[in-house]
């Protein structure tokens, strides 16, 4: 959805999204499905009222008030605002919002929605005790919702086998080797670098600040998806004087650039390791440019670079603002 723009689509663009998001509508309709299936009370009467009734097979006890004041709230603001065609188009001309405006969509709680629904069908609506052809045409349309529902998902879940996680974090094996062998090279060169700074090539770097907060990255998501997406190139990076660029230029992009000028992006950035893959090509320049081992996985070098005026990062000591000034927050005590 990142590669749609506003100014492109106009008030078609909110329409697109939903259909990229919702893959092609097919969730879409099933979320709309269960709003009408959780707020929508058919139906209140006992069994033996009902019986006959065209009605009855489409209520189900249970579908009270409590679900309405979920669900339908939410779902009323949305459409004013997130679904409106011309909200996109007015917020953007405020805010550049094109690459962000997906994630609005994220508000709406379409799973919590849908498998509410499904539990419902399955627990009240097809199990409830009435007649035997009642009960059996709820149950058809129970399997119906359900095989909707695994067919509105894409890929099977088990469609490539069953992968069993390497580890609890359920991050690939080397991320918490990684960590382990950056944080115990550092305090062992300095007791208070409890917080060293790292490059990692671009699948590593978005998974390691999931993992581990305390190492601090050399340059955010956004900076290296410019990187990877062609927004960077060898006349920008050298006269950039965001220096992060040319950690980005040697780690992300395998551009061998002055070796001076590497290691003053990493002094700049206060950056102590750079990890890459064993069988990345710029392995041996990172090497030439000065940086030594720190330590080996099955796959990945970690190398260390001395920093000439290293100074450890330390984290904000927020207490200071309460002593400072606690009259605005005296409502908390």
């Amino acid at each position: 959805m990142q590669s749609l723009h506003i100014a492109d689509a106009g008030f078609g663009y909110i329409f697109k999204c939903i259909g990229l998001y919702y893959e092609g509508n097919i969730y879409f309709a099933l979320y709309l499905a269960s709003l009408i299936l959780l707020s929508v009370d058919l139906s209140r009467v006992t069994g033996a009222e009902r019986a006959g009734r065209w009605r009855a097979l489409l209520s189900a006890d249970g579908m009270t008030e409590r679900m309405r004041r979920i669900f339908l709230p939410q779902f009323v603001m949305m459409i004013l605002t997130v679904y409106n065609p011309v909200f996109p188009v007015i917020l953007n001309s405020f805010f550049d919002v094109n690459k962000e405006y997906y994630r609005f969509l994220w508000m709406a709680p379409v799973i919590i929605c849908i498998s509410a629904a499904a539990v419902r069908i399955v627990t009240d609506y097809a199990a409830d005790k009435t007649s035997f052809r009642i009960r059996h045409i709820r149950q058809a349309f129970c399997a119906a919702f359900i095989i909707c529902l695994l067919m509105a998902g894409g890929t099977w879940l088990y469609a490539d086998g069953y992968i069993v996680s390497p580890n609890i974090y359920h991050m690939p094996t080397e991320i918490p080797e990684i960590a382990e062998i950056i944080h115990e090279d550092a305090l062992k060169n300095d007791p208070a670098d409890e917080y060293p700074r790292a490059m990692f090539e671009y699948d590593y770097n978005m998974l390691i600040r999931q993992y581990d907060a305390g190492i601090m990255l050399a340059c955010d998501r956004e900076a290296y998806l410019n990187a990877v997406t062609g927004a960077l190139d060898y006349d920008t990076i050298m006269e950039d004087a965001d220096y992060y660029n040319r950690l980005l230029a040697v780690v992300a992009l395998g551009i061998e650039i002055p070796e001076d000028a590497f290691t003053e992006g990493l002094e700049e950035t206060g950056t102590e390791y750079v990890v890459v893959s064993t069988a990345n090509g710029i392995l041996p320049y990172i090497r030439k440019c000065g940086l030594t081992v720190a330590g080996e996985t099955a796959n990945h070098t970690i190398l260390r670079y001395e920093l000439p005026d290293y100074e450890p990062f330390e984290l904000p000591d927020y207490s200071e603002v309460w002593r400072l000034s606690p009259q605005p927050y005296d409502f908390l005590m």
